[in-house]
């Protein structure tokens, strides 16, 4: 008895794993502490391979750790990502029913992560799993893991496309108290990002963008992650930094442990390219189209990061020699990563490159080419969650504009443009470049431009830079507006 008291209060530095500063007192064995710890850390910012890998070194040390079950079960659900493998979390909870918790608070972290892959479809998972984070952290007031876990319960509500902020800033209200008191906090710094990651709240976010990265250099999400803010408030330097640099610690990480091509962190590539756009750096943004081209055997995430990166760059120079001769066909939905046993939130997406294509086929009278584009939104719009579903629709609604534009009917090309601004307000600000590809303010300013109606353009260039602060295009339109 001795022996687990005095463990309840040993709190290992991080110092040597550059992860960020954490305390979890736990009833596990001393020797099995710093790989316990490493995961925690690794876990709060979403390194979850090399999590799930430390939580497995203390279980080897320590048998008996119930906490470290625990904490490899977490590493099978990505709440921001919309990912979970249930199966695979339940394979690791089946092992405590011969490793009992020792004490309450630990009991109660069990049960909160067997709640969260209990019964009933995600959702109703991820509102039971809440409840229970809630219920730990209300009776565990001093312990941080409690709290910061909670409020990424609380973010973990929130539906892709949620427009309403409750969700987030009652998370931030959890959060900033524990920022004051230990700012070196992986968790507390990665959640309060999330947290403000609008353009309203961004402001707020500032100070933990820029602190997250030095605090935990050693995981590449960490280094993309103050990204979200710099992206939201226009800054673009600071933006191309952190995503040069996350895109370079995943790569070589993948090289280093020899793991498959599709563990690169291709969401910070994606951005790097569009910030190297923001900036007019077309050269730079042309060269990172080399890392997604297709390979044997790629997965989802390669696929849905080639169109996006196709699609954005094409659409913002107006080079389409970029895009495919012809479409692929659409890949299903729901497919698996390669070499992960995660199943993504959809499958390979290439809306954005059919998007594109369309632009591109207006552009040189193709009527065979703009149907194929039409007929490809609609495939991968079948495929996708009601929130994939509304970006594509507002792809498919300024497409529809494009061409009743290039058919000289500017009053059916303006109404239908209108639409498109409708259907993208209700889908909330962009958490990063705009998910529709080409905004629909800024489509419908340039239509007005083109109609001759400057002073209205002027006016939807300015929503446009509300929602995409600083966005080049936008920037660039609203000048030409203003003269």
């Amino acid at each position: 008895m001795r022996r687990l008291v005095l463990l309840l209060f040993i709190a290992l530095p991080l110092p040597a794993q550059q992860l960020g500063s954490i305390s979890f007192p736990n009833s596990g064995a001393a020797e099995a502490q710093p790989a316990f710890l490493r995961g925690v850390a690794a876990l709060h910012s979403f390194w979850y391979d090399e999590a799930a890998d430390a939580f497995r070194e203390a279980q080897k040390i320590d048998p008996a750790f119930a906490m470290a079950y625990w904490g490899e079960a977490m590493t099978y659900n990505h709440p921001i990502w919309y990912e979970v493998d249930v199966p695979a979390a339940k394979k690791v909870l089946a092992k405590l029913a011969t490793v009992k918790a020792k004490t309450p608070r630990e009991q109660s972290y069990i049960s909160a992560v067997e709640a969260l892959y209990g019964d009933g479809d995600k959702q109703t998972r991820n509102i039971a799993y809440e409840a229970a984070m809630s219920r730990l952290a209300a009776s565990n007031p001093s312990d941080y893991e409690a709290q910061a876990f909670h409020a990424l319960a609380i973010l973990g509500l929130r539906a892709p496309d949620e427009g309403d902020a409750r969700k987030q800033i009652r998370a931030a209200a959890i959060l900033e108290p524990l920022f004051a008191a230990n700012p070196e906090h992986p968790g507390v710094l990665h959640y309060l990002i999330h947290a403000y990651d609008d353009p309203l709240h961004a402001p707020l976010g500032l100070r933990a963008a820029q602190r997250y990265a030095k605090v935990a250099p050693a995981a590449f999400h960490a280094l993309h992650m103050p990204s979200h803010i710099f992206l939201q408030l226009g800054m673009w330097k600071e933006t191309i930094a952190s995503n040069e640099h996350s895109y370079a610690v995943s790569k070589e990480w993948t090289t280093r442990k020899q793991l498959p091509r599709t563990k690169r962190d291709l969401h910070s590539l994606s951005w790097l390219l569009y910030a190297y756009l923001q900036e007019s750096r077309f050269d730079d943004a042309k060269k990172l189209l080399a890392e997604v081209a297709p390979v044997d055997g790629e997965d989802a995430r390669e696929q849905s990061a080639r169109s996006v990166m196709l699609a954005r760059y094409a659409i913002e120079t107006g080079d389409y020699s970029v895009l495919p001769a012809k479409l692929s066909a659409t890949p299903a939905a729901d497919e698996p990563h390669a070499g992960c046993s995660m199943k993504p939130y959809s499958g390979a997406d290439s809306s954005a490159v059919a998007f594109a294509y369309g632009l591109a086929a207006i552009a040189r009278n193709d009527k065979a080419a703009v149907k194929e584009a039409f007929d490809q939104l609609a495939a991968v719009r079948a495929t996708k969650k009601p929130a994939g579903a509304r970006t594509i629709d507002v792809m498919s609604k300024e497409l529809e504009s494009s061409v009743a534009a290039a058919a000289g009917d500017m009053k059916h090309a303006l109404d239908l443009a209108r639409e498109a601004v409708d259907l993208e307000e209700k889908l909330g600000a962009p958490s990063g470049p705009p998910d529709a590809i080409k905004p629909a303010h800024e489509l419908y300013a340039d239509l007005l431009m083109k109609n001759g109606n400057a002073s209205l353009a002027a006016e939807q260039y300015q929503v446009s830079l509300l929602r995409t602060p600083n966005r080049r295009l936008s920037v660039e339109g609203a000048r030409a507006a203003a003269h």
